[in-house]
């Protein structure tokens, strides 16, 4: 079956650029292998985001490389980051402590229900179920959720850190974030924790994939979100 998934995305393709709005993920034969080795051909099929800023911050932010795939089994993405001074939290608070990439996704643009997923260096995830008022304007709950039959693996490098992971189609179809006439598409958005240690704490820097065009860092609004389409077959 034909299928299209739009990640919404502030892209560049390695065919065309959108800005702000598209990445589209390839649909291969082989699906890549999640261990963080980097060596799958499936990621040279795949369409590479490297737009990524502070939109809180006129400082550079440091190189961030998204790919994704897709086949009838799941949808597999790769993180690939530039830290030099990678930060990795312990004990309950694991990923939130550490630098990290996220991936949220919303069952509508008004963020009605959302989910996270936030996966650090060391394979520490931090995932959640939220909900967002848009008559208050403000996010009204946040619960600790762990994503059905989730596939992650990480690893460090020497210039930084790898995150691969996989999201099957039925955990995405059972959680009603397939969209569209043909339950095709996704509502998503691309974000990265980037922390820094000080000698008076921890410098806290929000990397995103758009502009959120918010007065203070928010990932928890419909504003990071996009509209999003799987090239298909």
């Amino acid at each position: 079956m034909k299928q299209l998934l739009v990640f919404a995305v502030a892209s560049v393709l390695s065919i065309s650029a959108n800005a702000g709005d598209t990445y589209y993920i390839n649909y291969v034969d082989k699906a890549p292998v999640i261990d963080s080795l980097e060596s799958d051909e499936a990621w040279n099929d795949a369409n590479t985001l490297t737009q990524f800023t502070f939109p809180w911050d006129t400082k550079m932010a440091p190189a961030t490389e998204f790919k994704a795939v897709w086949n009838e089994k799941a949808v597999y993405f790769r993180y690939r980051v530039e830290d030099k001074n990678v930060t990795l939290g312990e004990g309950e608070r694991g990923a939130l402590d550490s630098d990290r990439v996220e991936i949220f996704l919303s069952t509508d643009d008004k963020l009605t229900k959302y989910y996270t997923m936030e996966i650090d260096a060391k394979d520490q995830i931090y995932s959640a179920i939220g909900t967002y008022d848009s008559a208050l304007n403000k996010r009204t709950s946040l619960t600790e959720f762990t994503w059905p039959n989730l596939t992650t693996s990480s690893k460090l490098t020497e210039t930084g850190y790898i995150v691969e992971g996989s999201i099957p189609m039925n955990t995405l179809e059972k959680l009603n974030l397939l969209k569209g006439a043909d339950k095709s598409e996704l509502i998503c958005a691309l974000m990265r924790a980037e922390f820094t240690k000080t000698s008076t704490g921890i410098d806290m820097g929000w990397i995103a994939w758009n502009d959120p065009q918010l007065p203070v860092p928010n990932f928890h609004n419909p504003r990071p979100f996009g509209t999003c389409k799987l090239v298909g077959k």
